[in-house]
């Protein structure tokens, strides 16, 4: 009788122990749930005066992009590239770096970098980080900012961060939340002002990143099977001799 009796025990302590843990999978699953991404960056160069002030895309593609020695307005881009989520893998959304050369005029280029096709429904932790490592010459400033787009939008969107720079310096990491329904768009910007007189140089950088923040039914399902091998551990402790 104590034999059947501890073998029937086990038996139900073993299948709700499966239990709670299919439980903390599924909730691991709705924590991820996740994030199936089609990427797709693009490169664009907007200045005053140059192409009416529209922007002008200067290249397409995914994974990892760059255009080089790209004459633009009073600028000459010697490289822009960046990377998107697909060759970061997370949380690692897209990451940019310029390198620029000013004439001897005065302007304002801006360099856009989006990557668009990721998907995620939900509320994200944006994570924005700034750095300037060489600024010289005419070239006295640059502001940059990171945006998203929940309509997956090229170029801009909700701006999520922003830092502005007269030397050389980094800025952040900075998170802010951000709610996403299906797939959305997310954008580096560059403005590099130049005062002209002399000839001027940049290196800039960023890079932004998301985590989902999970939903409160994944909280609720971790803390049911997570509740529920507790009650099991006491029972069993209580019936065994």
């Amino acid at each position: 009788m104590s034999r059947h009796l501890t073998t029937t025990e086990s038996s139900h302590l073993s299948s709700l122990q499966r239990c709670g843990v299919c439980i903390m999978l599924l909730a691991t699953s709705l924590f991820l749930a996740s994030s199936a991404y089609a990427d797709n960056i693009s490169i664009g160069l907007q200045e005053p005066g140059t192409n009416s002030g529209m922007i002008t895309t200067e290249a397409t593609g995914s994974g990892n992009l760059t255009i080089s020695g790209v004459s633009y307005g009073t600028f000459t881009v010697n490289d822009v590239s960046a990377q998107d989520f697909t060759l970061l893998g997370p949380p690692g959304l897209l990451n940019s770096q310029s390198l620029d050369i000013s004439t001897a005029k005065p302007g304002v280029l801006t360099i856009w970098v989006t990557a668009q096709g990721l998907s995620f429904t939900g509320v994200q932790n944006f994570v924005s980080s700034f750095a300037v490592n060489t600024l010289r010459g005419s070239v006295v400033g640059v502001t940059e900012n990171t945006y998203f787009s929940p309509t997956n939008a090229l170029y801009g969107g909700t701006l999520l961060k922003s830092a502005v720079f007269s030397g050389i310096g980094t800025a952040g990491p900075f998170t802010k939340e951000g709610a996403t329904i299906g797939t959305y768009s997310v954008t580096n910007q560059y403005v590099i002002f130049d005062i002209g007189g002399t000839e001027g140089n940049d290196n800039i950088t960023m890079d932004l990143s998301a985590t989902p923040v999970p939903e409160p039914a994944s909280f609720g399902l971790m803390g049911i099977g997570l509740a529920a091998i507790a009650a099991l551990s006491r029972r069993r402790r209580a019936i065994l001799p």
